[in-house]
């Protein structure tokens, strides 16, 4: 068997290889703690997973998201004078046909239902405003021809008579939109809304993330996320605006080849918009999902989840001037703050170098705002009017398991691009005049091309090969450390 095949992982492996296992130890894939969804999400979850056949993580994050949205017009969370948005970034990460598709389509039910209703509604709306438009024309028409009126007067008469609204466009669920086109549907249409997608590949890779729009849809999506006003310069007149208090809830669902190339774009990374998301990876259920007869619209969890749902996007919201939302605070039990206090510091403490989390920084600094937004949507959901410290709790427990599963992906991705590194630098020796080298040609040939590859881990790396029998030393300096290796025949 070859090195590489030996550092491969195995295909029913949750290790990197054993080589590498032994340098990293890789998180485990823990199970989604449903329990800490409460009562209400949690039993909607897992019937639905149940009634489904489909992964947990997939029908709890389609809950999730479906909560995050009907909550997010409902109010903020205060915590130190900050108002907090209630609006949560997912992402799914699941292989194609373990039925995404299927736990958002039931988990969503009643907005799908209730955007139906709004386009019908729309349909009438847009006539009577057209008749109050016709109506409002032509008395302002006849207004300006009056000539025997003061110009003051008339002025005045006109101030008075303000023109009618157009209705808000229906469409609060998007599914590949621009950034433009966001900015244009909360302009047009309601202050929050909801991107939801089970084929994130589509955005990942459509017109908002390509090379030419990626920072733009970056900083925008960022800003989405944080609450902050939303500003859309255009030269035409009329396109400008600056729209504040609006919310988006994201939720996409992407394959793991597609996830690999996201999680590990160096752009979206390093501006933090993945740092914002809270990610899950399903294991299949490919091979045991047989056949029951159930309808999942009709289990009673999902039945109670669905008329929660449906009383919440009812609910009209108070909008100011400018037709932003005029969000009430939520504040934070005494309990509550004492737990999110801790866990803030034993996140923060974790972030120290060589700590556990160090190695996922740019997530574990959105942990705890993360866990206040969840908490804000337990006690919406379940009317509780503040955040209790039994809601912080499960919170931080759900945030706990994010952190632990996005530093098992990093792991694994370190795993990967030693695996990388160890056969650029076997390839690079088999090429070598007498398959050797010593370090001194290494940090001249290697390190100035492969740029990843310092000169201390390019002897960590020669270890691992020596290690696994596929170099050997026929070097060392003068103290006594190897400086010269050989590749194994």
């Amino acid at each position: 068997m070859s090195l590489a095949q030996d550092l491969a992982p195995k295909p029913d492996d949750d290790e990197a290889g054993e080589i590498i296992a032994s340098l990293h130890a890789v998180a485990d894939r823990t199970p989604y703690p449903v329990d800490a969804l409460g009562d209400l999400l949690g039993s909607a979850a897992s019937a639905i997973a149940e009634t489904v056949s489909a992964p947990l993580p997939i029908a709890a994050h389609a809950v999730l998201a479906v909560a995050a949205f009907a909550a997010q017009h409902k109010g903020n969370v205060l915590m130190d004078g900050r108002t907090i948005p209630l609006s949560l970034f997912l992402l799914t990460v699941a292989e194609s046909g373990d039925r995404k598709s299927a736990c958002d389509n039931v988990a969503s039910a009643p907005l799908s239902q209730w955007q139906r209703e709004k386009v019908r509604e729309h349909v009438q709306a847009l006539q009577d405003y057209q008749n109050a438009r016709d109506v409002y024309d032509t008395e302002r028409k006849a207004a300006l021809s009056d000539k025997k009126k003061p110009k003051a007067e008339m002025t005045a008469a006109l101030r008075e008579e303000a023109p009618p609204e157009l209705p808000p466009e229906p469409i609060v669920i998007c599914q590949e939109p621009t950034l433009e086109g966001l900015q244009r549907s909360f302009k047009l249409g309601f202050p929050s809304q909801a991107l939801f997608s089970d084929e994130g590949a589509q955005f990942f890779g459509g017109h908002a993330m390509n090379p030419d729009n990626m920072q733009k849809t970056i900083a925008g999506l960022s800003k989405y996320w944080d609450g902050s006003p939303i500003v859309r310069t255009r030269a035409a007149q009329g396109e400008s605006a600056t729209l504040y208090d609006r919310r988006l809830s994201i939720h996409l669902q992407v394959q793991p080849i597609v996830a690999q190339a996201v999680l590990g774009n160096p752009l979206l990374m390093g501006q933090g918009l993945l740092a914002r998301f809270l990610i899950v990876e399903a294991a299949t259920l490919a091979g045991t999902r047989f056949y029951k007869q159930t309808n999942p619209l009709e289990h009673p969890a999902v039945v109670r989840f669905h008329a929660r749902v449906a009383d919440l996007v009812a609910f009209v919201p108070d909008t100011h001037e400018g037709g932003g939302l005029n969000l009430p605070t939520m504040r934070l039990s005494l309990e509550a703050h004492n737990v999110w206090v801790d866990f803030y510091n034993a996140t923060e403490r974790a972030l120290l170098p060589g700590a556990t989390l160090e190695r996922v920084k740019p997530s574990a600094s959105k942990a705890g705002e993360n866990a206040l937004r969840i908490a804000g949507i337990f006690a919406v959901l379940e009317s509780t009017g503040e955040v209790t410290g039994g809601q912080m709790e499960r919170a931080c427990i759900l945030i706990a398991h994010y952190l632990q599963m996005t530093l098992r992906s990093e792991q694994l991705n370190d795993a990967t691009l030693l695996q990388r590194n160890l056969m650029d630098v076997l390839a690079w020796l088999k090429g070598r005049s007498g398959k050797r080298a010593t370090i001194a040609e290494m940090q001249k040939e290697i390190v100035p091309t492969k740029h990843r590859i310092s000169v201390a881990h390019i002897r960590s790396l020669m270890a691992l090969l020596v290690t696994g029998m596929a170099a050997k030393v026929v070097g060392v300096n003068n103290r006594g450390e190897p400086s010269a290796w050989e590749v194994v025949a």
